[in-house]
């Protein structure tokens, strides 16, 4: 139960062979369920380059306590990796972008595979460098109604207590 308070639900989650790892981040800005993306994308627990069926990153908005809209960000997330043009996923999550920056050590290999190697290496040895940005122009993305999720609270949704802010689990 969401209470009567308004909030942002950011929800990432990965199966990565039997290992299911899932970030849930309750938050009361625009500004904060971004750095909440950031900071999962560049950990590196839960969100991988080759994004899939088994991968799932999604903004959920509640205003006083019933869920108003559901967005997929996967194919609104853009990324800058060290050495790599811009890169982002299409509604299939299938990669555009990402061609090597000239005098990169990518510069001139050709070999898809390859690259998505060079480009996952990349994101691990330089998270911290990673830029991660959503384009939130492009869904609708209402302002919250107060009362706002106090900081502090926690919430219950789907039958899951999550802790304002980042909350982690695996399985």
């Amino acid at each position: 139960m969401a209470a009567m308070h308004s909030f942002l639900l950011v929800e990432g989650s990965n199966t990565s062979g039997s290992v299911v790892t899932e970030y849930a981040g309750v938050h009361r800005s625009v500004a904060a369920a971004e750095s909440a993306i950031r900071d999962y994308v560049r950990s590196g627990g839960g969100f991988e380059l080759t994004a899939s069926a088994g991968q799932e990153l999604s903004l959920r908005i509640y205003q006083q306590g019933a869920l108003v809209a559901e967005h997929d960000l996967i194919p609104l997330l853009r990324l800058q990796i060290p050495g790599f043009a811009e890169m982002g996923f299409d509604d299939d999550y299938d990669h555009v972008g990402g061609e090597p920056e000239p005098d990169s050590d990518a510069d001139g290999i050709d070999d898809p595979e390859l690259l998505a190697d060079m480009r996952a290496e990349a994101l691990l040895d330089h998270h911290r460098e990673i830029g991660v940005t959503v384009e939130w122009h492009r869904i609708l993305l209402p302002a919250l109604r107060e009362p706002l999720l106090p900081e502090g609270q926690s919430v219950t949704i789907d039958g899951r207590t999550l802790s304002f802010g980042a909350n982690w689990f695996q399985g």
